[in-house]
């Protein structure tokens, strides 16, 4: 499952967008130069403000005769409404970076200088997109937040474990579904890694049982060897936030769990 990045330097923009939507919708159109099939299943990460504050959804591509369409299901669209409206009321910490012209949905352009008037020092370069696997490892966000690892594979379990608690993250591993659903209810938790074939209750039976049953909103990634479009679908229809494919990347499988802690907090 890979990636589409959306870019706004002004938070209303991203509020304006997802407004003029609409309820009915769910949908948005691709920004420029991505390409998706149709059916294809994206994480689309959303790039907002001079701070780039990210936050993702899953989403469907639809080729519609206007266009390539990202479809968002309700879930994911009202939390992305959320965090537009958060955005777009939060107060500016610093002015924007300039941007050379042409760069995402905004073209600036630069100031004009008095007589005499010394040009202000280049601003740094900004940080790299969430999401993109050239990213660099460790990420530097969400550090001691508690993950709950689910996998009967010691291997993937010591594996997963040892990544991310060398990046300051506090790691719970269980090795049944069974044995996660009663932790969740004794614990809590910031991330859910899972895997799909469990011993008994599967992962997907699991994550359901997580957002129908209990109503808990703890985001869920699936790290399986389940690599069809058909089981991506089910793992999303059953309340999954990401989806990861064995064998995996560090770089990428950290990209998206920090992803996702952004997003929660």
């Amino acid at each position: 499952m890979r990636s589409v990045s959306y870019r706004f330097p002004e938070p209303r923009q991203f509020e304006q967008m997802i407004g003029a939507a609409g309820d009915s919708e769910l949908e948005l159109g691709l920004p420029p130069g991505e390409q998706v099939e149709d059916g294809e299943w994206v994480l689309a990460i959303f790039d907002v403000g001079p701070d780039r504050r990210a936050t993702s959804a899953a989403a469907r591509a639809a080729i519609a005769p206007d266009g390539p369409r990202l479809v968002f299901e309700p879930r994911d669209w009202k939390r992305l409404s959320d965090f537009a409206q958060m955005e777009a009321s939060r107060p500016p910490s610093a002015p924007p970076p300039a941007r050379e012209h042409g760069e995402g949905f905004h073209i600036e352009h630069e100031p004009t200088l008095a007589t005499g008037e010394e040009p202000p020092p280049p601003p740094p370069p900004p940080p790299p997109r969430v999401g993109h696997v050239s990213h660099s490892w460790p990420p530097r966000a969400g550090l001691s937040s508690r993950i709950l690892v689910v996998d009967d594979d010691p291997d993937i379990r010591d594996v997963v474990s040892a990544m991310l608690e060398a990046v300051g993250l506090v790691v719970t591993t269980r090795t049944s579904a069974e044995e996660a659903l009663e932790t969740v209810q004794r614990e809590q938790f910031d991330l859910m890694v899972l895997d799909w074939n469990l011993p008994k209750m599967t992962g997907v039976e699991l994550c359901r049982t997580i957002r129908r049953e209990l109503g808990m909103p703890l985001p869920v990634l699936f790290l399986t060897a389940n690599a069809s479009s058909q089981d991506m679908v089910e793992a999303f229809a059953s309340g999954a936030d990401d989806y990861v494919v064995k064998p995996f990347r560090a770089p990428e499988l950290g990209a998206r769990i920090f992803s996702l802690l952004r997003r929660a907090k």
